[in-house]
């Protein structure tokens, strides 16, 4: 039998990219096209899209973030001085 050495190589890793698109409200998130409906399709936000959020969105998406597990703080604000 061989020692388990912590190492789990199958595992991918969730990226910032990943998380942040779990965490945004899903009222941004565009109606999927009729031509795509039934298919595995989903949008991806990227650098220009711009959101305007409600106290309670914001409050939703820290909830959520806490859900993800003790590998994420959410920090809002600075840390330090």
């Amino acid at each position: 039998m061989q020692k388990f050495d912590g190492n789990i190589p199958d595992i991918q890793k969730l990226t910032d990219q990943k998380l942040t698109q779990e965490l945004i409200p899903a009222r941004f998130i565009p109606k999927v096209p009729p031509e795509y409906e039934g298919k595995n399709v989903e949008y991806i936000f990227d650098s220009s899209d711009c959101f305007n959020l409600t106290y309670d969105e914001l409050v939703e998406i820290v909830s959520k973030a806490r859900n993800a597990g003790p590998r994420m703080i959410p920090v809002l604000g600075t840390i330090g001085e």
